[in-house]
C-alpha cells in the first residue's frame, strides 16, 4: 500500500468528474450557514455552553454526512462507475445511525487537533467513515482497521494530507486579510463586498480541498481492502441524475 498512497494525485480525477466538487460545494455551504446560525444564537444569548456543544455536534453531523456522500461517489468514480449527486445522498442517508453515533467523536477531534495527539488520533481515525459509509462496518472495527492501516504507512498518510491541504491553505490568509479589510472600510458598500469575496474565496478553497481529501480517502480505503481502482473511470452518465 505504501507505493499507492502517493502515488496518484486525486486532481485528475476531480477534473473530469465535476460532480466531486458539487458534493463538497454543498456542505461548505450549508456547514457555513448552519454555523453562522449558530454564531448569531450565541451572541444573542449572551453564550451558552449547551448551545455550543449541540450546535458544535449538529455541525459535525452536517459535516459527516457531507463526507460520506461524497466518499461514495468518489469510491464509484474510482471503480470506474458513474457517479450521481443524488444517488450519493440517499446512500449516505442509509448510514445514518453510524454517522450520527460518529459524529461526537469527530467533533471531539476537531476541538483536539491542535495538539500532537490530537493530530495523530484524526489521522489514525483517517478511514473510519470509509469503512463505516462504504462497507457498513461499526465504529469500534472502523477505528481498530483504521488504525491498523495508518501504522502501516504513517509517512504516505502525512505525506498526502499535507499536499492535499494547499488549495485551503493558499486561500486562507488571502481570506481572512481580505475579510478584515472589510470589516474596517470606511465605506460600508465596498465593506460588504469584500467581507462577500473573501467567504466565497474561502469556500472555493475548503471545496476543493474537501474533494481532493475525499478523492485520497477514498482511494486509500479502498487499495488497503485490495479493491480495484480504475485508471481512466468512464464519464459521468448516471440514470439516477
Amino acid at each position: 500500500m505504501s507505493g499507492s498512497v502517493s502515488g496518484r494525485s486525486p486532481l485528475g480525477l476531480v477534473w473530469r468528474r465535476k460532480k466531486l466538487l458539487v458534493l463538497p460545494g454543498v456542505t461548505v455551504a450549508v456547514v457555513g450557514g448552519v454555523a453562522g446560525l449558530v454564531v448569531w444564537a450565541e451572541v444573542l444569548l449572551g453564550g451558552s455552553l449547551v448551545l455550543g456543544v449541540a450546535g458544535l455536534v449538529v455541525l459535525s453531523f452536517l459535516a459527516v454526512f457531507g463526507h460520506a456522500a461524497l466518499l461514495i461517489a468518489a469510491a464509484d468514480a474510482l471503480r470506474g462507475r458513474p457517479v450521481g449527486v443524488r444517488s450519493s445522498y440517499g446512500r449516505a442517508a442509509g448510514r445514518v445511525p453510524g454517522i450520527a453515533a460518529w459524529a461526537p467523536i469527530s467533533a471531539a477531534q476537531l476541538l483536539g487537533a491542535v495538539s500532537v495527539v490530537g493530530a495523530a488520533w484524526s489521522l489514525g481515525s483517517y478511514l473510519v467513515v470509509p469503512a463505516m459509509v462504504l462497507d457498513g462496518v461499526g465504529v469500534r472495527d472502523a477505528m481498530r482497521s483504521s488504525r491498523e492501516t495508518y501504522r502501516r504507512d504513517r509517512a504516505g498518510f502525512i505525506r498526502g494530507t499535507s499536499v492535499l491541504a494547499t488549495p485551503f491553505l493558499l486561500t486562507f490568509l488571502p481570506s481572512v486579510v481580505v475579510f478584515f479589510v472589510g470589516l474596517t472600510a470606511t465605506d460600508r458598500r465596498l465593506g460588504a463586498m469584500l467581507v462577500g469575496c473573501a467567504g466565497l474565496f474561502l469556500g472555493a478553497g475548503a471545496t476543493v480541498t474537501a474533494s481532493l481529501f475525499g478523492v485520497f480517502r477514498a482511494r486509500l480505503y479502498l487499495e488497503s481492502k485490495g479493491a480495484v481502482v480504475a485508471a481512466e473511470p468512464v464519464s459521468d452518465v448516471s440514470p439516477v441524475e
